[in-house]
């Protein structure tokens, strides 16, 4: 386009002349020259770079999961209770009041747990870890996440207070973590390892015991590494770690899991209870607890030998373990626990009623819903379920499966004559 702009002298005239460029030249130079530039840097400097793209891509995709995530994502995220029994609270991040605990809960970073002193809980984070809640205890939720980019689990809690009994699953991604902070020192377990954690304020007591795996402990500049059946302990008032060798807990032998007594009568029923000799034990003590968390006891008994005899008990379901006990009077960790139910036989046996209504999946973790007879027990996969209405509807969710492909899931109902039923399911992880 030209422009004729009059001047002072009539025989004077001055022309321009106008170029239209659009915006999408413009844009498509400017881009060449950004990345003729960028491709020029990375030649110079190549690992600063691509550290640059990786960051970028995780706050990416972290926004994306935060404003617009999946619900498989958010559930492979969150942790859940799986045991509830007695009183259980729960505080939100962000939230001043404390709520019921139930089944529907999910925990996330920042959230408090609390029980009562007839209170105990189990929670199962994304990773497979495992934390049993004893009573009169507290406990924060400092992580519980997903690498968006690398996939590698991280879960960290906080034993304010009170005692936990928690396992880690196996890593499925290397650079997964599970770590346990109490008072001022922070644990980092291995995979597939067991610990005790006991952290009492009050009475300035603070330390982990493992049971099984590794982990490393550090306090300050000081750092001890853990095995099995190795405690640290340490005081407030004294900097550093102190090591110490705890006495093993012996094998159960009998009855065996899930060893099922039909009788005709319970109460006068003798029940012989065995399990292996321990080096070092000079003596064992024997808990039976109608409770899988052993929330309350039934039997509490001093044995010096390696087996006794059980009478008295009620029909119903039954767990049991045994802890070693050393030449100093010190107890070791609990065994793994074994289940046997007693039932009285009072009529021809028949099919117990189960029915599955539903299988949903979230991530490794399978939610269970199903219909039995009022008054039955069913256990999943070795897990019994708690949560039965009075209706025998129920719901459950499983340990994160162990691996990719097929899985069985196992569900068996008994009811209170001793008749059970079993179904099998199959479920695949992508």
């Amino acid at each position: 386009m030209s422009t004729r702009v009059p001047g002072p002298e009539q025989g004077r005239k001055v022309e321009v002349e106008w170029t239209t460029v659009s915006y999408r030249t413009i844009a498509f130079y400017a881009t060449l020259v950004l990345l003729t530039v960028g491709f020029i840097l990375y030649l110079i400097a190549p690992n600063f770079f691509t550290r640059k793209a990786r960051e970028a891509l995780h706050a990416l995709t972290a926004g994306v999961v935060e404003n617009g995530g999946t619900t498989a994502v958010d559930s492979k995220r969150a942790a859940h209770f799986v045991n509830i029994d007695g009183t259980v609270r729960v505080k939100k991040a962000q939230s001043p009041q404390w709520i019921r605990a139930d089944y529907n809960t999910d925990l996330a970073t920042g959230d408090f747990i609390q029980t009562g002193s007839d209170g105990v809980a189990r929670i199962i984070f994304a990773d497979g870890t495992s934390y049993v809640i004893k009573p009169d205890s507290l406990i924060a939720v400092e992580e519980s996440g997903e690498d968006p980019v690398t996939r590698a689990t991280r879960v960290a809690v906080q034993v304010t207070s009170g005692t936990v009994d928690l396992s880690t699953g196996k890593f499925e991604v290397p650079g997964s973590t599970s770590k346990v902070a109490f008072a001022d020192a922070l644990a980092s377990l291995g995979e597939e390892s067991r610990a005790v954690v006991q952290n009492d304020p009050k009475r300035n007591i603070h330390e982990m015991t493992m049971d099984q795996g590794e982990a490393r402990v550090s306090r300050g500049s000081t750092t001890v590494q853990l095995g099995q059946y190795e405690r640290v302990v340490f005081s407030a008032e004294k900097p550093g770690l102190e090591r110490q060798k705890v006495v093993a807990p012996p094998a159960l032998l009998a009855p065996p899991n899930m060893a099922l007594n039909v009788v005709r009568a319970p109460r006068a029923e003798r029940i012989e209870f065995r399990w292996s000799p321990v080096a070092g034990a000079l003596a064992y003590r024997l808990e039976i607890s109608p409770s899988g968390m052993f929330s309350n006891l039934v039997v509490d008994r001093k044995v010096q030998g390696t087996s006794t005899e059980v009478s008295g008990l009620d029909e119903g379901v039954y767990y049991w373990l045994v802890k070693s006990i050393d030449a100093g009077g010190n107890e070791s960790q609990p065994s793994a626990a074994n289940r046997f139910d007693l039932v009285q036989q009072i009529s021809e046996n028949h099919q117990a009623f189960l029915e599955i209504t539903n299988i949903i999946q979230h991530g490794r973790v399978v939610e269970v819903v199903g219909r039995t007879e009022p008054g039955s027990t069913v256990i999943i996969n070795n897990q019994q379920v708690f949560n039965i209405a009075a209706d025998g509807t129920f719901r459950h969710f499983t340990s994160p499966l162990p691996r990719k492909g097929s899985n069985q899931i196992t569900i068996t109902a008994q009811d209170r004559t001793g008749n059970t039923k079993t179904i099998r399911k199959t479920v695949v992880i992508e």
